[in-house]
């Protein structure tokens, strides 16, 4: 029996490195959910971040082109109230990372976040896909969710 439940286990875990729907939610609006192709049509980028003293590459689809498809604010338009919100990238195992809406966004910031799904140049694996949300020049990984399965855009306050 043990080792039943040990397959099966084993083969969830495999199975999370494949590619699976992302769910964003618009405060005030409904939630838009974009599959493989979905994300696969959008504008990719690449963005480095250290992870134990080491460079590492991830690349993906840029955050600010997911948002865009579920109607956030964005661009030239980005200011005043819209700069009240904010980003949560949840992962599967509950972990969160929140962002304002400027950081998501190259009218406010030069370097990238994204939607991960390649690591030096390889698909991730099971322990950190099928996305991650990547910030390009964080210094610590600790902004950067494993397994991504939501995205929620809301008010701060």
């Amino acid at each position: 029996m043990r080792l039943l439940l040990a397959a099966i286990a084993a083969l969830a875990l495999h199975g999370a490195a494949f590619a699976q729907d992302l769910k964003v939610t618009v405060a005030g609006r409904d939630t838009v959910t974009l599959s493989p192709k979905d994300l696969a049509a959008l504008p990719r980028a690449k963005a480095t971040i250290t992870v134990k003293g080491a460079a590492v590459t991830y690349e993906g689809v840029r955050l600010d082109a997911v948002l865009a498809q579920a109607g956030v604010v964005h661009g030239e338009r980005l200011m005043g109230r819209y700069l009240n919100q904010v980003v949560i990238a949840r992962a599967a195992d509950g972990f969160f990372s929140v962002l304002s809406l400027a950081e998501t966004d190259p009218v406010y910031r030069a370097n990238p976040a994204v939607v991960a799904d390649t690591v030096n140049g390889h698909k991730l694996d099971a322990r950190e896909g099928p996305y991650r949300l990547v910030v390009d020049g964080d210094l610590r990984p600790s902004r950067a969710p494993r397994q991504l399965v939501s995205i929620e855009v809301k008010p701060a306050f």
